[in-house]
């Protein structure tokens, strides 16, 4: 039998944690049984990426389906994205986010090709009938956490999916190299000492990431410990700039310039979780949060929030700790345990490798995506069972 081709449709080429998911599962599929396309609204690092590594893309920029200015243009891109999956017989739709869903389900229900659609972030209700969640056949969710809106749906158990992200943890530990290197090389560009204790924040600069929050536990810290300090990795999104502004001001006025760093976002970003001694995940909302697996898959520990999908992922007291969502004073002792403790950090660190490797590798998540696959393709599209 022929691979059968699976639209995985992207509304965006950042290569951040969803789309980096995004890449690690078109990567993973058996080529046997699948045979992925990634749809992509434009040319940039994703799209690079995919062609690196020999996976068809084709580039179609879905309007946004919320806003005005698309309503003119939907019928057009509705007409040629239904050519474009008849023409090369697209079998399934995977939307990798919520928002390509609404174009997703209706060219679907026409040519009798079924839709997945994974949330990566928290929804309600609003959300879900805006991106006609209801209308697609299956809703993969990356925690729990994040399933908890769904259990309102009279069919949640057969609709809804819970699917841990996964890692390719040999690819990811040879990106990163060798630990000591890489700890010797960040720090040299920071222009620290060999022991200095360093806490990595990497990720969308944005409010619900809560790099603020950083920067007022590092201020709690900075008169009691000379040795923390802290980087900042990432780009905002256009409409979180003003934030980005802020905490780069927030930072020259608490006089914290030389121990709080902001680093754009870099594609070759593995070796600086390498260089870390602790991973914050300290956002307001978070569906997984896939930079604490790809910290422990190096053997750093990760304080996270006690929000969404993290406790899921960050086990407290096993594999990092876990803190208030907009706790600055408590995030502030936590850093300074694993600070004062070096054998915490060890013993945290390793069992959140343990864990990475156990729970959440590429392999068991492709596992899980292809029998839904296989279950979703068996679905007669009219009655949705």
């Amino acid at each position: 039998m022929e691979p059968r081709k699976i639209a995985l449709i992207t509304p965006s080429v950042r290569l951040l944690g969803a789309r980096r998911s995004l890449l690690a599962l078109a990567k993973a599929l058996d080529p046997a049984r699948f045979s992925p396309i990634v749809v992509c609204p434009r040319r940039g690092d994703l799209e690079e990426e995919l062609r690196r590594t020999g996976i068809s893309t084709h580039i179609h920029a879905l309007p946004p389906w919320r806003k005005a200015r698309s309503w003119l243009t939907i019928p057009f891109h509705l007409w040629r994205f239904r050519r474009w999956a008849q023409d090369l017989d697209i079998r399934l739709f995977h939307c990798n986010e919520i928002y390509p869903t609404p174009y997703a389900v209706r060219v679907g229900q026409r040519l009798g090709i079924p839709t997945i659609s994974h949330m990566r972030l928290s929804v309600n209700e609003r959300l879900m009938r805006n991106y006609d969640l209801r209308r697609a056949d299956r809703v993969v969710v990356v925690s729990h956490g994040a399933a908890e809106p769904f259990r309102a749906w009279p069919d949640f158990e057969q609709r809804v999916r819970v699917i841990y992200n996964g890692l390719d943890v040999k690819e990811w530990r040879q990106a990163a190299g060798d630990i000591e290197a890489a700890r010797k090389e960040i720090r040299q560009k920071l222009a620290l000492p060999p022991d200095a204790f360093l806490v990595g924040h990497i990720g969308l600069i944005a409010r619900r990431k809560q790099q603020h929050l950083l920067v007022e536990a590092a201020q709690r810290i900075a008169a009691r410990r000379a040795d923390c300090h802290f980087l900042i990795v990432g780009d905002p999104s256009p409409n979180e700039r003003a934030y980005a502004e802020q905490v780069a001001a927030a930072i020259e006025s608490a006089g914290l310039a030389r121990r709080v760093t902001i680093w754009p976002f870099r594609r070759d970003i593995a070796p600086v979780f390498a260089a870390l001694d602790l991973n914050l995940l300290i956002s307001s909302d978070e569906g997984f949060g896939r930079v604490a697996i790809e910290a422990g898959a190096l053997g750093v520990p990760t304080i996270g929030t006690r929000v969404g999908g993290i406790p899921e992922v960050v086990g407290d007291g096993e594999t990092g700790l876990l803190v208030g969502g907009s706790d600055a004073d408590g995030l502030a002792d936590a850093i300074e345990r694993f600070a004062a403790d070096i054998s915490l950090r060890r013993r945290l660190g390793d069992a959140a490798r343990r864990r990475v490797e156990t729970d959440f590798t590429i392999e068991t998540h492709a596992l899980r995506v292809m029998e839904l696959y296989e279950e979703v393709l068996a679905i007669d599209t009219k009655t949705g069972l």
